[in-house]
């Protein structure tokens, strides 16, 4: 009977894909080793998850979940290579290796289970990390196999255990697994035994193996948003050194170097990482009170508790229907505004991620703009602290940054018509974050968005909050109307603008005195605009991008790819992502200045 139930088990329950190599290894040791698997099983998890969960679970999930696919790739060493060990001790040693590497899939496999709990399977099994691991179990020739393993099972598996381990991430089950990596047989041993591949054989597969590094691993969002999540920018920086060094180290001992395009990758990080590092350590946690715990557990998403308000403030000092000001003038005095009116108070700068309450030091406004002759696509430029940008450079880091990011919507699309990979990257990315049980960890957005529906006549609006905002400024149609003056008492005619807010009840809920506020801030950026001047400003024109793009897309095109729907959808312009590109060797053309003055 029970032999009848494992196989309607195994015919009617999908397995997640790590139980199918942790089997293999599995159906290899005798009763006895499996019953000390089972011990060591039992005193890791006597008490349960053997850790703290300190964050979003759903970090966890992401993060064991990869841990656990690459770590049954481990597995394939000493059950491949046991065999061919030269001594009776380095074949003792290689079969401690494999009960140690079945015991550490096992750990992986069912912390997983256990942080999915009440969900009867993990996340669906990667196909883009299994890319990896399956052109690793099908190199044939075993030199070249044992290096490829070396390089991801010794190699960049365990720098991620360490850097974990490092930064207090499940403490226990680290040290326990970095314990037994320290008993097993080193790569020395390996290659005196086994032998050394020849170096034109092995030198394109180590390239191969590092694109898909870059592509399926570090480019897959869920997994490396969590992993960075738990790590923190510091961790992130401190793996990324950690992870070249043992790279390159290792290459070095088959006189082979990292390929161009890691070198590129690890520059382009280089730079990108102590900027997104300057962001981050200007962010605090906020303390919440009572009723702001009481807030969390009513709602969920933003659009749960989203609370609306509307007012009108004077802008008759623009002059608004003479025309005496260009067109743009409104939405970028109104950017400089909402940016000023947040370092009012520092609740101004709250915002939600994952449950918790956080506070920029920088006040950070995204306009939302619709790309001219992208049909109805809507990008998002992020400013820090524009108002202290005069009035002019603002306006014309706007026009810049929208010619760019019109650039990168056109190039994805052109991509999307002619490359049918990048195609199907496009329906998986939808379908997955549409569809999927386990949500994408989104964090929250620090900046409050900017739209102006005014120029389609617009009087009054009630504006969704999308998943990760906070709060959304939304500016109408400008109406001329008899306003009240307490100074003449007198009804005189006067430009007023309708604003409304859209905000996340759980950290806003409109105890202030808004309006006034908004005004004033107004009036005092408008003064500022008047005192300024035009003048000669450099600006980067969008052929520089074109050139490190196109690059870009000649040396990773999933990675180019990427980067386009970024730019095209949300620029930040504090941190310069094309600029990080610029400063790296991915353009090849680091001296090729294209810059020149624009007078405004």
């Amino acid at each position: 009977m029970v032999n009848i139930v494992d196989e309607l088990t195994e015919l009617l329950r999908p397995s997640w894909g790590a139980e199918k190599w942790i089997l293999e290894g599995w159906n290899k040791i005798t009763a006895d080793e499996k019953q000390l698997i089972k011990n060591r099983l039992n005193e890791l998890f006597c008490d349960g998850l053997p850790f703290e969960l300190k964050s979003d679970k759903l970090f966890y999930i992401y993060t064991f979940s990869l841990l656990a696919q690459l770590e049954v790739l481990a597995v394939q060493i000493p059950l491949k290579f046991e065999s061919k060990m030269s001594t009776v001790e380095y074949r003792e040693r290689m079969r401690q290796q494999l009960l140690d590497e079945i015991f550490h899939g096992l750990v992986f496999t069912k912390i997983v289970y256990m942080l999915c709990a009440p969900y009867a399977s993990p996340p669906p099994y990667s196909p883009h990390i299994e890319i990896i691991c399956n052109f690793i179990r099908n190199e044939s020739c075993p030199k070249v196999a044992i290096m490829l393993l070396n390089l991801i099972g010794e190699g960049w598996i365990e720098e991620i255990f360490e850097s974990l381990h490092r930064y207090g991430v499940a403490p226990k089950v680290f040290t326990t697994i970095l314990e037994d990596e320290h008993r097993h047989v080193c790569e020395a041993e390996l290659y005196r035994d086994i032998g050394l591949p020849n170096v034109d054989e092995i030198k394109p597969k180590i390239a191969y193996l590092e694109e898909q590094l870059i592509t399926n691993i570090f480019m897959q969002y869920k997994y490396m948003s969590s992993v960075c999540a738990l790590l923190g920018v510091e961790g992130v920086i401190h793996f990324k050194e950690s992870l070249h060094n043992k790279h390159t180290q290792q290459l070095s001992k088959v006189n082979l170097e990292p390929s161009e395009n890691w070198k590129n990758f690890i520059e382009f990080a280089d730079e990108v990482l102590p900027r997104v590092q300057n962001y981050t350590e200007s962010n605090r946690q906020v303390e919440m009170t009572p009723i702001r715990k009481v807030f969390m557990t009513q709602w969920d998403g933003p659009s749960d508790p989203t609370m609306t308000g509307q007012f009108s403030i004077d802008i008759s000092c623009l002059d608004f229907f003479n025309k005496k000001f260009a067109s743009e003038t409104l939405t970028t005095l109104m950017l400089q505004t909402v940016s000023s009116w947040m370092t009012l108070s520092d609740s101004f700068r709250n915002y939600l991620s994952f449950r918790t309450i956080f506070q920029t030091k920088e006040a950070y406004v995204g306009l939302v703009v619709m790309l001219p002759g992208c049909g109805d696509h809507l990008g998002t430029i992020v400013f820090e602290n524009c108002h202290n940008l005069s009035f002019y450079e603002l306006s014309a880091k706007i026009r810049s940054i929208v010619h760019m990011m019109v650039y990168c919507y056109k190039k994805r699309e052109q991509l999307e018509k002619t490359n049918p990979r990048v195609q199907q990257l496009m329906k998986d990315m939808v379908y997955e974050y549409a569809y999927n049980t386990y949500p994408y960890p989104l964090a929250g957005t620090p900046y409050i968005t900017l739209s102006n529906i005014g120029v389609f006549g617009y009087t009054q609006s009630m504006a969704p909050l999308r998943k990760t905002e906070s709060m959304r400024f939304t500016i109408m149609e400008v109406e001329r109307k008899p306003i009240w003056q307490n100074e003449t008492h007198s009804f005189e005619p006067r430009d007023m603008l309708p604003v409304s807010i859209s905000a996340d009840h759980r950290i806003f809920d409109g105890n202030s005195t808004v309006p006034k506020m908004v005004e004033e801030r107004f009036h005092t950026m408008f003064a500022k605009m008047c005192k300024e001047k035009p003048k000669s400003t450099p600006v980067l024109q969008h052929e520089h991008l074109e050139l490190v793009i196109e690059q870009l897309l000649a040396t990773n095109i999933e990675m180019g790819y990427k980067t386009l729907m970024l730019l095209q959808t949300c620029w930040f312009d504090f941190i310069s992502i094309e600029e990080c590109y610029t400063a790296s060797t991915y353009h090849g053309v680091a001296n090729h200045d294209t810059r020149e003055p624009t007078v405004i």
